[in-house]
């Protein structure tokens, strides 16, 4: 009776063992058979196919795009996004970068603002701020200034700032706080009243492009007439506010 009793107690253990074996390897092969999708954006075609590939994911090319914010022959975009969880042996489409696409901003200056505005869109760039300025130069609603300059290239989608007339310009104006303005903007605008502009550099490489008023001469609330000469002093190294 004893050996009938300890031959059932061992069968019975035996049996519960087998099952947890059994249970704890199907709760591996469950877990086992999906991962998470690394993120590969930025990374180089063979250091992507390496990353998906270490997690059991396949690398699949699926196009050439235009991107300025990856570097071209790089990882753009990605399908499925980082983070998902997907099954072991899933697919990752793959966007390569052919870098950023680049336009010349077009000549719009003698255009009315809405014409401008078609070609600079079409063009593939985006208006960016309309500063109106008096002038009797030109007619009102009339583009008398672009930054960046006309035939200037830049990466595809950005901003083209315009300087539009608003007609006559008075005889006096009181002069606004010029600081931190972009140069470029500021001259066009002074110019366009009828007043003559000198500009005298802060640095000694000076970017145009990227120039900033520092101080002006004469100071804000001054009284100018046109033909009066204002005195920019710029620098690269200030920020627009």
């Amino acid at each position: 009776m004893k050996k009938l009793v300890k031959f059932l107690l061992v069968a019975a253990a035996v049996v519960v063992g087998t099952a947890a074996a059994i249970n704890f390897g199907m709760l591996l092969f469950v877990g086992g058979r999906e991962v998470t999708v690394p993120d590969v954006r930025g990374l180089t075609e063979a250091a992507a196919r390496n990353a998906l590939s270490e997690r059991g994911l396949r690398y699949e090319f699926r196009r050439n795009a235009y991107s300025v914010e990856y570097p071209e022959s790089t990882v753009a975009e990605q399908d499925p996004l980082p983070g998902k969880v997907v099954k072991r042996g899933r697919k990752v489409r793959v966007t390569l970068s052919k870098g950023g696409e680049y336009e010349d901003v077009p000549y719009c200056l003698g255009r009315t603002l809405r014409a401008a505005r078609i070609m600079i869109e079409r063009s593939g760039l985006e208006v960016g701020e309309v500063s109106r300025v008096s002038t009797g130069r030109s007619y009102p609603d009339e583009v008398v200034g672009t930054e960046p300059l006309p035939g200037v290239t830049v990466v595809s989608g950005s901003r083209v700032n315009l300087l539009v007339s608003k007609g006559a310009a008075p005889t006096k104006v009181v002069l606004p706080d010029l600081r931190r303005k972009r140069a470029l903007t500021v001259k066009l605008s002074l110019e366009g009243l009828g007043l003559y502009v000198k500009q005298s550099s802060l640095d000694d490489d000076l970017n145009p492009l990227k120039a900033y008023v520092v101080l002006h001469r004469p100071p804000r609330g001054a009284v100018v007439s046109r033909g009066d000469t204002v005195t920019l002093f710029v620098s690269s190294s200030v920020k627009e506010r």
